[in-house]
């Protein structure tokens, strides 16, 4: 497959060390200093675009992608306040794009496991539900967009959590909230533990990142799968075909 790399910092170069791996050909890159431009001939005949740039142009990206009937595999975030918007512009132009916070395989596996566990918890109100992330000293944002989708699932899925704290607590913190923490350490690459206690017991459901390969990993698949598909999709979309 031919492909075009927008971003080449240190997951869009990871990205092409897949994507190389597994006999695809990157046939244009884009970066700040070669940025995408309105011309769908820059692509160079990409079948389908992976995009981790920078939150700042990402709708102006989707936008263009979507005119030029172009798939593409979204990696950058920053932008979800605007998804009902792109939503609506994939439906009207058929276009065909692929988002995620997260790309890694596991972490996808990880969260239907804790949707598959939520029920279960609605009827077992013994078993209290928190978060801990760990990241690298370097990471900006706090709690990690991660912890904060698997905080999402939990409390939709379990009646008596009603909002996520995050964060040092000084004080007894409520019932109703799900307890999310984080530390920043040394060169983590990601670490996220769902931590399910009882007076009898407990669960610790965790994902650790060995390197920025797995998450570029799950992008090359993404695109792989793609193609030939329209409407706006996400990992469970993949992982749901691929239980059938």
């Amino acid at each position: 497959m031919n492909l075009a790399l927008v971003g080449t910092g240190r997951m869009g170069s990871a990205v092409e060390d897949v994507a190389v791996e597994r006999g695809h050909t990157i046939v244009s890159r884009f970066n700040s200093e070669r940025p995408l431009g309105e011309d769908a001939g820059e692509l160079k005949g990409a079948e389908t675009v992976i995009d981790f740039s920078l939150p700042d142009v990402a709708v102006a990206h989707l936008d263009r992608y979507s005119r030029w009937g172009v798939p593409a595999v979204i990696g950058t975030t920053g932008w979800y306040d605007r998804l009902d918007e792109v939503r609506e512009m994939i439906r009207k132009r058929d276009a065909s794009i692929f988002y995620a916070a997260n790309f890694s395989l596991g972490i996808a596996m990880l969260a239907r496991c804790l949707r598959a566990v939520t029920p279960m918890l609605d009827r077992l109100p013994e078993y209290d539900a928190s978060i801990h992330e760990v990241h690298h000293v370097n990471k900006v944002d706090s709690p990690s967009g991660t912890a904060q989708m698997l905080g999402a699932i939990l409390v939709e899925g379990v009646e008596r959590k009603r909002r996520i704290e995050p964060e040092t607590q000084h004080g007894r913190i409520s019932d109703e909230a799900l307890h999310v923490t984080s530390s920043r350490t040394g060169g983590v690459i990601g670490r996220h533990s769902i931590l399910l206690d009882s007076p009898f017991d407990e669960l610790t459901l965790e994902h650790r990142a060995k390197n920025r390969k797995g998450f570029a990993f799950g992008a090359v698949r993404a695109a792989e799968w793609l193609p030939g598909r329209r409407g706006l999709f996400t990992m469970d979309d993949l992982l749901e075909e691929w239980e059938t």
